[in-house]
């Protein structure tokens, strides 16, 4: 019986290559080489062992992020790094609770090239150990997406936001800058809102207009007539845009 770990021993050069190399083209080599048909299944977990083989475990790789928030700050001056780590009860192994990373070149071509307007978002990750990505983005004098800073945390809450703007503000003033009427942009997201008046009370929260057309289809707004309408509004820079 072919076992994944077998199969990952024969297979280790082809994915050390290519740690994405697709799984169609590990079951043709397998079967062409070997003679052994693999289920798909099976082939996912191969990749996987040779991924965990060739750049360690998901634990290993958690354990290493305060060295690596460290060596961030050292070889990276003015960047901000910070890992958060909880302790269950009971248990005396730190458990990883959030993380925050903006390097130095990207708050201070913010600070000193970008306008005021920050962009926040959330998503869900399909990595092992899931969790929410939440980002901040601003645009560039060329009208082009300017990464800001990312953050690693279990779920989107406002605790979650809360520690994301805290942090983001603590990046603010490590370079100098104390102002808090920045301008965020998101969609709807939860607990957005107490958590950035909280931190930034000053701020002006919008809505980005493509989200909030989706969920006016969604509700069931629809139609040429609405659409063009919702764009003119959306464009208006004064209440009293000809529609």
């Amino acid at each position: 019986m072919v076992t994944s770990q077998w199969l990952c021993t024969k297979l280790l050069p082809d994915i050390e290559a290519n740690p994405e190399i697709p799984i169609k083209t590990l079951q043709r080599k397998a079967l062409g080489i070997y003679r052994v048909q693999v289920k798909q299944r099976l082939m996912y977990k191969v990749r996987s062992l040779g991924r965990q083989q060739i750049y360690g475990g998901f634990d290993e790789s958690y354990a290493l992020l305060p060295s690596y928030a460290e060596m961030i700050k050292s070889t990276n001056p003015g960047s901000y790094a910070l890992v958060t780590w909880t302790a269950d009860s009971g248990n005396v192994t730190p458990r990883f609770k959030a993380c925050f990373f903006s390097f130095a070149a990207q708050v201070r071509g913010f600070l000193r090239g970008c306008r005021p307007i920050i962009g926040i978002d959330g998503a869900h990750l399909s990595g092992y150990y899931k969790g929410i990505l939440l980002t901040a983005v601003a645009i560039d004098g060329n009208n082009e997406i300017f990464p800001l800073a990312y953050s690693i945390v279990s779920t989107e809450s406002m605790d979650t936001w809360s520690y994301f703007f805290r942090s983001l503000k603590a990046l603010f003033v490590q370079h100098g800058c104390q102002r808090d009427d920045w301008t965020f942009i998101s969609d709807r997201i939860r607990g957005v809102e107490s958590a950035l008046y909280d931190v930034f009370p000053k701020a002006v929260r919008r809505v980005c207009a493509q989200h909030l057309y989706t969920n006016c289809r969604q509700a069931g707004y629809s139609g040429t007539t609405f659409h063009d309408l919702f764009w003119v509004a959306a464009d208006a820079y004064n209440p009293y845009t000809q529609v």
